[in-house]
């Protein structure tokens, strides 16, 4: 079991908080501070608290439609008497604040778990937020919530690995609500035996479907239900052509032959492979491994699972946040093992150039939009998940 540890504040979290002041008042500066993601959950709030429409509304930006849970607004109705610029303010130095929390939490869990003791915490915590930096930059300019849920899923594995189930569960329920992609995480958490969390996963996540009713009404809930299921149906109709999945550089593979697939049941077809891949691996991995090791195991497993959501489903950039665990470990590895080739640490370079280094004006409007067109982050995040679950299931950290 895992022990409880508390944070501590190193001169690296006085750095990072005095950029992220100095970002916000360049934005302010520049007339850049918009904030357009957290415009779609405050208007969006506002109208759920008067009952009006919440779903296929362009909120501020063409592209600005609520795509979650009725649920997910409720969070946000404590800014419901604050004009907007203030209540984006505090939820940027909200975002701020989880950023700095969510990397000293993740290395004191990684640490702990994986028995990475000689290991500094500075280079891992600059080098990691040097290579998550493009990512930081969007979350704060946008204001959308993926380091929050992050932190929320953070801290519920922290719970779990307390064996503190029911607490896990409730949080992990509450995220569920806002992005279903979580739902990965049920066949982990069953796999691993921790049916406490998923059950109490489930419930959180039933009763936070109809809790909206209490203010607006069951029939109008349920409305609102209803175009949450269609927004989603319509956000993921083009999944397998969306660049940065995993289904998209499977037909680039294909297309050389000329077969390149569509549809709903390719990429379900695609999602079973991995599935079962990942049985095939957890069951080596357990014969090979002492059962010592669990608590590795299921972690790594746990992480693994959130960094596979962007690259399964359809998002943007700053939802390849959910890697930042995979970046870390990633840098454990490099930090600690002296043996692996240099084969790997070039291929290990390359993903993180393609994950975190698509920088404008570093490479030019033509390199940059090409990165982006041609699912180069994707193919970073998959190289990134290869690299760690290849070292771990090789037993680099059996003791």
């Amino acid at each position: 079991m895992l022990k409880k540890t508390k944070l501590r504040f190193p001169g690296f979290v006085w750095i990072i908080a005095l950029f992220f002041v100095l970002f916000f008042l360049l934005q302010l500066m520049n007339n850049r501070f918009e904030l357009n993601d957290f415009k779609v959950y405050y208007l969006g709030m506002q109208n759920l608290i008067k009952g009006d429409a919440i779903y296929g509304i362009p909120f501020g930006l063409d592209s600005g439609f609520y795509k979650y849970s009725p649920f997910a607004l409720i969070p946000f109705t404590v800014f419901y008497y604050f004009p907007f610029t203030l209540a984006a303010i505090i939820f940027y130095f909200l975002i701020a604040t989880a950023i700095i929390i969510v990397l000293l939490k993740t290395f004191e869990l990684l640490k702990q778990v994986f028995f990475f003791k000689t290991i500094r915490r500075s280079p891992i915590l600059y080098l990691t937020t040097l290579i998550l930096l493009n990512h930081f930059y969007r979350e704060l300019h946008l204001g959308n919530v993926n380091l929050l849920l992050l932190l929320l899923y953070i801290f519920s594995l922290s719970k779990m690995l307390e064996n503190k189930q029911y607490t896990a569960g409730i949080f992990m329920g509450i995220g569920l609500l806002f992005k279903l992609h979580f739902i990965v995480l049920l066949p982990v958490l069953l796999l691993f035996r921790k049916f406490k969390s998923s059950f109490f996963m489930l419930l959180t996540f039933f009763i936070g479907l109809f809790f909206p009713a209490l203010f607006v009404g069951y029939e109008k809930n349920n409305d609102f239900l209803k175009n949450w299921m269609e927004t989603m149906k319509m956000h993921n109709s083009s999944i397998s052509n969306s660049a940065d999945t995993i289904y998209a550089w499977v037909n680039k593979i294909l297309s050389i032959g000329g077969m390149q697939q569509q549809g709903i049941l390719f990429s379900l077809f695609i999602l079973l492979l991995i599935g079962i891949l990942f049985l095939w691996i957890i069951y080596k991995d357990k014969q090979a491994i002492p059962s010592h090791s669990e608590i590795q195991r299921f972690t790594l497993v746990y992480l693994l699972a959130i960094a596979i959501i962007p690259i399964i489903t359809v998002t943007d950039s700053e939802h390849f946040l959910f890697s930042l665990p995979i970046v870390m470990l990633s840098l454990f590895v490099l930090f600690s093992k002296q043996n692996i080739p240099v084969l790997f640490k070039l291929i290990i370079i390359i993903a993180y150039i393609f994950y975190g280094g698509n920088w404008h004006d570093v490479w030019g409007h033509t390199i940059s939009v090409f990165f982006t067109q041609n699912g180069f982050l994707g193919l970073g995040n998959m190289l990134l998940i290869g690299f760690v679950a290849g070292e771990r299931f090789s037993a680099i950290y059996s003791k």
